[in-house]
């Protein structure tokens, strides 16, 4: 059974960013998928702005 909520945000991360990282470290493989899903965060509540609820 899947996880309606976080799969939609993996998968919507993946189709944004790539599913390939960059980082080598277990931190940086961390940090890295923090920021995308950060910048994922971010993007959506900019589309959702004053006006568009």
């Amino acid at each position: 059974m899947r996880w309606t909520g976080t799969e939609e945000i993996f998968s919507a991360v993946k189709r944004k960013y790539g599913e390939h990282t960059v980082s080598r470290s277990a931190e940086g493989l961390v940090a890295e998928g923090s920021q995308r899903i950060l910048a994922h965060d971010e993007a959506r509540e900019y589309g959702e702005g004053p006006g568009m609820r």
